[in-house]
């Protein structure tokens, strides 16, 4: 039987393991002041759209992984898309890299 928690470390060990071998397809660069942001979709395959993976990167250094989609094309664009508009909308200054 599988707990809850065999499930959670599976599922964490999968994502470290796409993550490892992502690349960043599309990213932007975010600026408010002195404050900058990177937002990057990342794919595993190349020339495939899924699986795929947001990410949110402070100048710190500091990585998020926002939103992450295993057969859904087109779910990290749009959802990378939304997040910008929202920045844009506080008065962040938004570019494609």
């Amino acid at each position: 039987m599988i707990t809850i928690k065999k499930v959670t470390l599976l599922v964490a060990i999968s994502t470290l393991c796409i993550s490892a071998s992502v690349f960043a397809n599309e990213a932007y660069i975010c600026k408010s002041g002195d404050q900058e942001r990177r937002i990057a979709i990342s794919y595993a395959n190349e020339g495939s759209t899924v699986p795929c993976e947001v990410t949110y990167t402070k100048e710190t250094g500091d990585t998020e992984s926002l939103w992450q989609a295993q057969n859904a094309a087109g779910y990290c664009e749009e959802k990378a898309e939304a997040f910008i508009e929202k920045l844009r909308g506080w008065g962040w200054e938004c570019n494609k890299q």
